[in-house]
């Protein structure tokens, strides 16, 4: 006797990624169980120096997070890869995202893009843009339209 008939869960070809796939709950509704891709939780918050985003991106490794900005928009993004256990037969439930994921931000003019760090730890990336400063802002042009 099957614990979990395979109607509860699809029916998944053996090898095959479950998230690839839509199946029946026991009640006749169509559901997913596992999605291609995430997005990770995010803190934002402020210093006197900076403006701090914290991601939560337990499971992904340094070396598949990229941060990048381009016209004032930042793109945090990479991917988080699935590891079978060794012996799985039978999935039973997956609530742990994975697959890619991006996260865009918009980077006020107030801000240094040119010295955003980000740093990796325990699953947590700190992405940290520093303010301007008074005499580093761009000052206002005022252009005069009509002279009386």
């Amino acid at each position: 006797m099957q614990r979990f008939p395979k109607f509860f869960f699809g029916d998944f070809e053996k090898g095959k990624d479950p998230s690839d796939y839509w199946c029946q709950d026991p009640f006749g509704r169509q559901r997913i169980l596992a999605r291609k891709g995430w997005t990770p939780n995010t803190d934002i918050y402020e210093t006197a120096e900076s403006i701090i985003l914290l991601l939560d991106v337990a499971g992904v490794t340094k070396e598949d997070i990229k941060v990048a900005c381009r016209e004032g928009i930042l793109r945090v993004s990479g991917v988080r890869m699935r590891k079978a256990p060794a012996g799985m037969e039978r999935i039973h439930r997956i609530e742990i995202d994975y697959g890619p994921f991006e996260k865009l931000f918009r980077i006020p003019r107030s801000l240094e893009v040119e010295r955003i760090e980000a740093v990796y730890e325990n699953g947590m990336l700190q992405v940290s843009i520093p303010k301007r400063t008074e005499k580093e802002r761009e000052p206002i042009k005022i252009i005069i339209v009509h002279e009386e």
